[in-house]
């Protein structure tokens, strides 16, 4: 398989429980591949706290699919600063949802045919 960039977190379609036809994403991890390294790969884990907080209880990470358009989603967290009444500054750390920029393509590859260079 081809590389895919660290910051692609795959989020893969599996059953509800006691249905048949309905399915919620779950966070997957692909795994970090080194030319060379003789150690396993090991999963390639998030960075930010937003997909990172349930990994360590051993919880399953499910998003309901109704809630991931086909152009996708792109969540982001900052400070936020406001003025109250009176003057005075309230700052607070929000995260946004807001909608993507469209499919993507992580350029994940499998089983490809190349061609093999002649040494000369």
């Amino acid at each position: 398989m081809t590389r895919v960039p660290e910051n692609w977190i795959p989020f893969i379609p599996v059953h509800v429980p006691g249905s048949i036809r309905e399915i919620q994403l779950r966070r997957a991890a692909m795994p970090r591949l080194i030319d060379g390294d003789p150690i396993p790969p090991e999963p390639i884990r998030s960075r930010s706290d937003l997909l990172r907080h349930i990994l360590g209880s051993g919880d399953p990470y499910d998003i309901h699919e109704e809630e991931v358009p086909r152009a996708g989603i792109e969540v982001s967290q900052s400070f936020q600063r406001t003025r109250l009444y009176g003057g005075a500054v309230f700052t607070r750390f929000g995260v946004r949802k807001q909608k993507g920029r469209g499919e993507k393509s992580s350029g994940l590859r499998f089983d490809q045919l190349r061609r093999k260079r002649r040494s000369t």
